[in-house]
C-alpha cells in the first residue's frame, strides 16, 4: 500500500477544499454537512504493540505541537549524540497541530541516556515517556493515527444530529481514500502529466518552481494521486467503493495482499472490514489485476489519453480505495463539536473533514442566510405582518 502521507506540508487550517468535483465526489453527498470552523487538532500514534522491553532500542514518546517531525527527529538527534539517519520514526506527522509520535534510536550508540528525556526545540516538543524493544520503530508498528478535532459553530442548526448521521454511514459504507486534494487539484497534476510525456514545462512555470521547493518529483506525484483520485471517485459513483469485483486485490488487516478468486468469500471480508480493496497508483512495479478490476483500471488510462509509456517515470503500488473511521466519539460543548476518532496512517483527516463539514455548502447557506435577512427588513407594515404569517404557519421562526 502506499507509504504514510506526510502532513509536514500540509496548509494551517483544513478543512479540504472542495469535494464536490467530478472527479472525487463525496460519499455522503446526499447528507446534510455540519458547517464549523477547524479551530484546533491534534494527532497521535497507535502502536500495534507497545514496546518490549528488550532494551536493544530506545524508544521515546514525544508531544510536538507547531513542530515538523523532521525537525523532531533532529532534535532527538542532537540529545541522543548521534546522527540524524540513526533515529527511526512511523512517518510524518502534522506540523500544523499537537502531534504525538514514536521515535526510537539504537541504544548502544548512545552515550548518555539520561540526555533523551530533554530532547527539544524551542519549546515546541517534550519527552513524554522512554521506553525500550528489540526493534526499531517502523510504519508497520503504527497502522493508525488517534484524531482529535474541534469545529467551532459545528453544532448550530442541528450540526450535532447532522455530524452523526454523516459519521455513522462513513462507519458502515466507507470514506472514500482520496489523496488530500491540496496536491491532488490544481496545476501540480496538469505539470506533473506533461513531465511525464517528456515535455518541457512553459517558462513561467519553470520560474514558478525554482523559486519554490516544488520538485519535479512532486509534480509526478501530484498527477499519480490524481489518477488514484479518479479511479475511486469513479468506483464511488457506480456504487462500487465497498464492492469486491472479479480480479480485485486486496489487504487483510494483517497485512496479507490477496488476488480475489472468489467474490462471494472477499464480499464477506470487506462487510465485515477484514479486509479493504487496493486502487492503482499507476505506474512501473504496480503489482497487478484481473478480470474487471482490470477492465477498470484500464479503462481510466484509456479515457485520460494515457498508456504504459507515461508511466514509465512513475513508481507504481496500491492503497486502499477506502477507509472505516473507528472509536468515534462526538461531543457538543456549547456551539462547538469535538470529534475523536482513529483513521488508518495512509488516510488523510482532511477528507473526512470535507465530509463532514461540506465547506462549499456552508458557504452557499450562510450566503443564503444573508440575503433572507436582508430581504426579510421590512419596507413597511404590509410586509410585517406577511413575515408575521408565514412563522406562525411553520410554527417555527422562519
Amino acid at each position: 500500500m502506499s507509504a504514510t502521507p506526510s502532513d509536514d506540508n500540509r496548509p494551517a487550517a483544513p478543512p479540504a477544499g472542495n469535494h464536490a468535483s467530478p472527479d472525487m465526489p463525496r460519499a455522503t453527498a446526499d447528507l446534510p454537512g455540519c458547517g464549523g470552523e477547524l479551530v484546533a487538532r491534534s494527532c497521535e500514534e497507535v502502536l500495534a504493540k507497545k514496546p518490549d522491553g528488550s532494551g536493544k532500542y530506545f524508544w521515546l514518546r514525544v508531544a510536538k505541537d507547531g513542530l515538523g517531525t523532521r525537525q523532531a527527529t533532529a532534535a532527538v538527534a542532537r540529545a541522543a549524540g548521534v546522527a540524524v539517519e540513526l533515529v527511526s520514526c512511523a512517518g510524518n506527522r502534522d506540523r500544523n497541530g499537537r502531534s504525538v509520535q514514536w521515535f526510537s534510536v539504537l541504544a548502544e550508540s548512545v552515550d548518555n541516556p539520561g540526555a533523551l528525556k530533554r530532547a527539544g526545540a524551542h519549546g515546541k516538543m517534550a519527552v513524554q515517556e522512554i521506553a525500550t524493544s528489540g526493534r526499531a520503530i517502523t510504519a508497520a508498528e503504527v497502522p493508525r493515527l488517534r484524531w482529535k478535532l474541534r469545529l467551532a459553530g459545528a453544532a448550530r442548526g442541528g450540526g450535532y444530529h447532522k455530524a452523526r448521521a454523516i459519521l455513522d454511514h462513513l462507519r458502515r459504507n466507507g470514506c472514500p481514500n482520496y489523496h488530500a486534494p491540496g496536491a491532488a487539484t490544481g496545476e501540480h497534476p496538469r505539470w506533473g502529466r506533461l513531465i511525464a510525456e517528456g515535455k518541457r514545462l512553459p517558462r513561467p512555470v519553470q520560474a514558478r518552481l525554482a523559486a519554490s521547493a516544488i520538485t519535479p518529483g512532486r509534480l509526478l506525484g501530484a498527477f499519480q494521486d490524481s489518477l488514484f483520485n479518479r479511479y475511486v471517485g469513479q468506483r464511488l459513483a457506480d456504487g462500487l467503493l465497498a464492492t469486491c469485483l472479479d480480479g480485485d486485490v486486496i489487504q487483510s488487516r494483517d497485512g496479507r495482499i490477496i488476488a480475489v478468486t472468489d467474490i462471494a468469500a472477499g464480499q464477506r471480508r470487506l462487510d465485515s472490514w477484514e479486509a479493504v480493496q487496493l486502487g492503482p497508483c499507476y505506474g512501473q512495479g504496480m503489482s497487478p489485476v484481473t478480470g474487471q478490476a482490470l477492465a477498470r483500471e484500464a479503462a481510466l488510462l484509456t479515457a485520460a489519453g494515457l498508456g504504459p509509456k507515461h508511466l514509465a517515470r512513475l513508481r507504481g503500488e496500491r492503497r486502499g480505495i477506502r477507509f472505516q473511521p473507528t472509536g468515534v466519539i462526538l461531543d457538543p460543548t456549547g456551539d462547538d463539536l469535538t470529534l475523536t476518532c482513529e483513521l488508518p496512517c495512509d488516510a488523510h483527516i482532511a477528507v473526512l473533514l470535507d465530509e463532514l463539514v461540506k465547506p462549499e455548502l456552508q458557504s452557499a447557506d450562510e450566503e443564503a442566510e444573508a440575503a433572507s435577512e436582508e430581504g426579510d427588513e421590512p419596507a413597511d407594515d404590509a410586509g410585517a405582518s406577511a413575515s408575521e404569517e408565514i412563522e406562525g404557519d411553520d410554527g417555527e421562526d422562519a
